[in-house]
């Protein structure tokens, strides 16, 4: 049987209130009662001042809800009243009498009748900011933010996720827009996350990348009428509760697809969690840069660093006739790196194809991994990636590359003696490319006969990788200089699970 209400309302009425007199219920302490999945969250409005002696009415309320048959989570947040020193919003009188319980609850600092402006508890203290701590099963977090909404983060988020996936990375993502959820539309994954072990929840998947989203525990067309202090422990539930590491290991990266603007929900995930960096999406108007400056003002004063601004909706190529247009203007996000001394990662155009396959819940990156505009992710991914490398002091240096033996073999000497010889079969079979990597492993392709194929010319993107041209025709690869690292380290056994591939699913080299 689902949990109901009324259930919860029953069992709060066994938690006194902050004095000892009467109970939480009563006096109107308890709102914003959300049950999902058999999952319960509510606030409890207390006086700010008492909100470190009041924690122990927090556990309790949790305590009594989780021991209803049916719930398998309980998260309550303390709220607090607006000081006196807070402007408050007008609200004109009405010819209604006030409740005896009411007006008792407000002479003691604390009204629970869901009106009126709230504050977080902690913002009592706000002056202290919160020790960022660790997420369990992440090695690396990347927050993907804008200044305003409309600017296509959330499409450039999951594209750079896929991207970073490309390059041979550990990824998930985890969609921080409570109140507007992009991630399973653009992902195509439905379903619910599964709780296992007690509080552990089990990340869905969609194109390999491990994801958790709001929009997963709620329906499409339902609003989230939540307040602050429920948005932000939800996100920290989803953050910190999710099994993110599974049977795979540690996730090399976790994007953030953030909230637009810069309000408390980004403030808390800032100060709350470590970031390794931050991207920023702009469009190249002015009216966005103005946003996008903000942004990046705000995560300069909470000292995480920039990895660098991505210019969406660069401009637009028209399909028919090929005629670029700069229905945006241009350059503005590019100019606006320069002059703030910040990374500029790439510039993505307008363009039906991206708008088409991530409203289809295939992204671009991964529907059509040879296109130009998958090419454009990947570069923007490798950037962002030199840039967290680089800020930790782990960024591989340039190699010395040389195509030998009449294409066949790719020579790479490191700066740190290491020397490796790369066959071109190899190099195009673990091709950092969507066509390789960007699937799940029921999803992966397995590329076949490429025995005898070569690699004609090479190009540089950036200090930080390489673009190989294989006489096949496939060029969508972008080989960093870490990942060429890594795969000459693994040579022998990425080729040994390449050659099991292909005898599992019956196809040859030749």
């Amino acid at each position: 049987m689902p949990v109901e209400k009324d259930e919860v309302l029953s069992a709060l009425r066994r938690v006194k209130g902050p004095d000892l007199s009467g109970n939480i219920v009563e006096l109107g302490l308890v709102s914003e009662i959300f049950i999902k999945d058999d999952r319960v969250y509510f606030s409890i409005t207390i006086p700010a001042d008492r909100a470190n002696e009041l924690e122990q009415l927090r556990l309790a309320a949790e305590k009594v809800v989780s021991g209803i048959p049916g719930v398998v989570g309980v998260t309550a947040v303390l709220t607090a009243e607006a000081t006196e020193s807070t402007p408050r919003k007008t609200v004109l009188p009405i010819n209604r009498p006030e409740h005896a319980r009411v007006r008792a609850a407000r002479e003691k600092g604390a009204t629970g009748d869901g009106a009126g402006p709230r504050q977080a508890a902690a913002a009592a203290n706000a002056g202290q900011a919160s020790k960022a701590q660790p997420v369990p099963g992440v090695k690396h977090i990347i927050a993907v933010a804008s200044g305003k909404g409309g600017v296509g983060k959330s499409t450039v988020a999951v594209n750079l996720a896929l991207g970073l996936q490309a390059i041979g990375l550990k990824v998930g993502i985890v969609d921080a827009d409570i109140y507007g959820p992009s991630q399973p539309r653009l992902l195509g994954v439905t379903g619910r996350p599964q709780v296992a072990h007690g509080k552990v929840i089990q990340p869905l998947t969609g194109w390999g990348l491990k994801v958790m989203s709001m929009g997963f525990l709620v329906d499409e067309g339902t609003p989230i009428v939540w307040r602050g202090p429920m948005v932000t422990s939800a996100l920290s539930q989803m953050l910190r509760e999710t099994d993110w590491a599974g049977d795979a290991g540690d996730l090399d990266v976790l994007i953030i697809d953030m909230p637009p603007g810069t309000g408390d929900i980004q403030l808390t995930i800032s100060q709350s969690v470590p970031l390794a960096g931050a991207v920023i999406v702009s469009t190249p108007q002015d009216l966005a840069l103005i946003d996008a400056r903000k942004g990046i003002a705000m995560f300069k004063r909470v000292e995480v660093p920039i990895l660098g601004i991505v210019e969406n909706m660069s401009y637009f190529l028209c399909p028919k006739c090929g005629e670029r247009s700069d229905v945006f203007g241009h350059g503005g996000a590019r100019e606006e790196a320069r002059s703030l001394g910040v990374p500029f990662l790439g510039e993505v155009p307008l363009h039906m194809d991206i708008r088409e396959t991530s409203d289809s819940g295939k992204p671009v990156t991964v529907a059509e991994p040879e296109s130009v505009y998958a090419k454009i992710f990947r570069d923007i991914a490798a950037n962002a990636w030199s840039e967290v490398e680089r800020a930790k002091g782990t960024l591989t240096p340039p190699p010395h590359l040389e195509i030998a033996n009449e294409g066949t073999v790719l020579k790479a000497a490191f700066p740190d003696g290491r020397s490796f010889e790369l066959p071109a079969e190899f190099l195009r079979v673990v091709s950092p490319s969507a066509e390789v990597q960007g699937h799940s492993p029921s999803q992966r392709v397995t590329v076949p006969r490429k025995k005898h194929v070569k690699i004609v010319n090479m190009t540089p993107v950036g200090n930080y990788a390489t673009r190989l041209i294989f006489d096949d025709g496939h060029n969508s690869g972008l080989y960093t200089w870490g990942y060429l690292h890594l795969i000459g380290r693994e040579k022998e056994e990425r080729w040994g699970k390449y050659l099991e591939e292909l005898s599992a699913k019956g196809l040859t080299r030749e």
